[in-house]
């Protein structure tokens, strides 16, 4: 009988899961969410851990396109920044996919990169930030894009 009263404590993805459906329908706080989308592990470290020591957001990093379309299952971002080599999928093809989703065909997207190609990114209505950037000029372009 003990046994039947003892439940699996849930895990942490489960417990964010749920903080952030909790979020999500309330309309007293809503903490904003940021999805980086960066393949190169030192890199998307160092900007998780400067956009949530500089902003209120909550960050959330991935590595893949495919990766960032799963999570957009249990997380709902108000900003997606986006390298645009990645593995798979490239970050054109991820916004593309993005932005024909309900709910997020006006979310502010940032892409980033060594080398930007420019044929679609005006279509889809994309900020770029060539790679290498200034920290700075970065947490600027977070911030407006936040606010609108």
């Amino acid at each position: 009988m003990a046994n039947m009263l003892l439940e699996r404590q849930p895990t942490t993805d489960q417990m964010d899961a749920m903080w952030d459906l909790r979020q999500e329908n309330s309309d007293i706080c809503m903490i904003k969410s940021i999805l980086v989308v960066e393949d190169n592990p030192a890199l998307g470290n160092l900007l998780r851990e400067i956009l949530q020591d500089e902003t209120t957001c909550r960050v959330v990093l991935v590595s893949s396109g495919e990766a960032a379309l799963n999570t957009l299952q249990m997380v709902r971002p108000q900003l997606f920044l986006l390298d645009y080599c990645l593995p798979g999928m490239h970050g054109l093809e991820l916004a593309d996919q993005i932005r024909s989703m309900q709910g997020y065909e006006q979310t502010p997207i940032l892409l980033m990169s060594a080398a930007l190609p420019q044929g679609n990114i005006a279509k889809l209505h994309l900020r770029c930030l060539q790679k290498p950037f200034d920290l700075d000029k970065l947490l600027e372009l977070v911030e407006e894009l936040l606010a609108v």
